[in-house]
Order: C-alpha cells, then structure tokens, then sequence
C-alpha cells in the first residue's frame, strides 16, 4: 500500500447527474483528509462540471463530452494514463469510466451498485438494506482501505461552494425583478413525471406562506410555469439560470422546497436546510436529506420505492406516495420562527 505522505496524484470519477455529483462530494472530502497534499483531480461530464467550480477539494477539474464516441473514450484513456495517476477512485462504474481507466497503472477503486438489494425491493418490497443507508454511506465503502481505516468516523457533509461575487450577482438580479426581501425557492421539477408534486399543491403552499417566491428549473419543467400562473407574487426562473446562478438564488432563500432531484441536494451542500418532497424514491435509491433541519417528505406506503429514479408509471389508480402529501405537511416542515 502507498503510504497516504507520498501519495502525489489521486483521481475521482463520476459523471452524473448532478445529485449524485453532489453526494459524491462527501467521499471527497474523506480523501482530501486522507491525502492532504495530493493533486486531486475530478473528471465529470462537461455539462454538470460548473456545480463543482471553486471547490475546496479539487486541484484540477477536468471533463468530457456527454456524447463523446467509443473512440474518443479510448483515446482519453491514454491522458489518463499519462497523468500517472497513484490512486483511482471510480465512483461511477460505467461502461464510460472502465473503458477511460483501463490502461491505467493506479490502484483502482470502484463502487459496486445494490442492484439486486433495489431489484428485489422495487418488485418485492422487501428491503435488505441496512438502517443506516445512504448515498453518502455507499460511496465511503468503496474508498478500500481510507474508510477501513476511518470506520468509526462520521461521514462527512457534502459541500459545494461560491463566490462573494456571484452572490453579489445574485442578489442585484434578484433586485431587478422585484424580490427585495426574503424568499423561498421552489425546485419542482424532476426528470420524471411521477416525482413531481402537483402544482397546485405547491400553490396552496405559497398562499400560506404568503411570501416572494422564486421557482427554478429548466426549460422542460413546466410545472414551473403552471405555480406562476397559481401565485401572482412568484418569479419563474426556469430556463432562466445557469446551474451556478440557481445555485446563487438557492443559497439565500428563507426557504427551499421541492422533487428529490439534484438542485436540492446542491442546497444541502450549500448548508441549507431543504424540505425534500419523496415520492417514488427513498433514501435506498440515492435519494432524501440528510441535514439536521431539513426533512424528507413522504408516506411509508407498502409499494414505495418503485424504481431507481421515479422513472417507472404507477401502476395503482393513483399516486398515493404523491397524493398523501398535503400542503398543510409542507408548511409543518419549515422552521417558520428561523
């Protein structure tokens, strides 16, 4: 084993989505700690690389096209065998990551999904996952002998971080539409269709709060437009932002609230407490919150989780996981005195 003073170059790799970039920030930060003076480098996708800009454990990030071709993945493989990396810890474990590090003569460490753990818990609804369970947990057991050497230890908060300036940035353009003072921002879009809460619904929500709200996401959210047209005092910024400025408007807001999706795992990651609507998903499938104060919204209801990622139809004549959760469960949530 290289011992942890001598070890001069380590690699991280995961490619997507920007939730589990996140979450990986966590196993991040464990190895910084192990390897204090290494050069660590991340190699994301070219798209999601942003979110981990000025980040504290990173020396050099680098990325690659979503759409690069077999042989371009064959021929990167080559840069990374030429950066003589000593360690590579694969957090991905794609068909991508294996063929980009296959050359390399660093000692090599990739994480194993639950697949079967998730299959038999999707069709049987039967769960063989410890109680203790996490994305962030799942990362740290395939760190080899870092985290077998720091078991005991409390696994590390995802982190991201941003400059004055964009917060600077932030704020002006805030001004400029009309939101002078405190707001919550609502994330609720989601890949998926079944992940999403109903807008009305989020609605409701804003009535009660009675408060500026700000609503983020892309173009394809269009549950985006439909809050808008619900609650005068809302700006909708979906398609607006880039992931940096979402960022900046999420790290000030009173409160934040919506989907399991990647934008709120980057406000935990902020350090801001986030009120996580869990429908199809659970913390088994990646998903949930994990800061003190913030709380993971969502029924214990025999055919939940469904899927990996919410992807799957609901097969029962409504979306209980979904429907069982009332405005009124929202607002109990948030620390309105804070």
């Amino acid at each position: 084993m290289i011992k942890k003073n001598i070890v001069q170059k380590v690699l991280v790799i995961r490619f997507s989505s920007i939730g589990d970039i996140v979450l990986s920030t966590s196993a991040l930060r464990t190895i910084r700690s192990f390897y204090p003076s290494a050069q660590i480098t991340f190699l994301t996708l070219d798209k999601f690389a942003p979110i981990l800009e000025y980040h504290p454990d990173i020396d050099r990030l680098i990325s690659i096209e979503s759409d690069l071709s077999v042989r371009g993945l064959f021929d990167f493989k080559y840069y990374i065998k030429r950066n003589n990396y000593d360690f590579i810890f694969d957090l991905h474990n794609s068909i991508r990551s294996n063929i980009i590090i296959m050359s390399s003569m660093a000692q090599v460490y990739q994480i194993k999904k639950p697949r079967l753990e998730r299959f038999i818990l999707f069709n049987f609804h039967k769960s063989y996952f410890d109680h203790n369970f996490s994305a962030r947990l799942l990362y740290h057991q395939y760190l080899g002998h870092i985290w077998k050497q720091n078991n005991n230890d409390a696994i590390p908060p995802t982190h991201l971080r941003l400059s004055n300036f964009e917060l600077q940035e932030s704020r002006k353009r805030l001004q400029e539409i009309g939101i002078m003072g405190e707001y919550v921002v609502l994330i609720p879009g989601a890949a998926w269709r079944q992940k999403q809460w109903a807008a009305k619904k989020y609605v409701e929500v804003l009535e009660k709060l009675n408060m500026s709200a700000v609503v983020i996401g892309s173009k394809k959210d269009l549950i985006c437009s439909e809050i808008k047209l619900g609650f005068s005092n809302c700006i909708d910024m979906s398609g607006k932002t880039s992931l940096r400025e979402a960022m900046a408007i999420i790290a000030e807001a009173k409160f934040i609230i919506g989907s399991d999706t990647g934008l709120m795992h980057a406000a935990e990651a902020l350090g801001r407490k986030v009120s996580m609507i869990l429908g199809p998903t659970s913390i088994e499938t990646g998903g949930g919150s994990y800061l003190p104060g913030s709380v993971n919204l969502g029924e214990d209801i025999w055919c939940r989780p469904c899927s990996q990622n919410g992807k799957s139809p609901c097969y029962r004549e409504k979306q209980f996981c979904l429907d069982s959760i009332d405005s009124v469960d929202i607002i109990n949530s948030l620390d309105i005195k804070s």
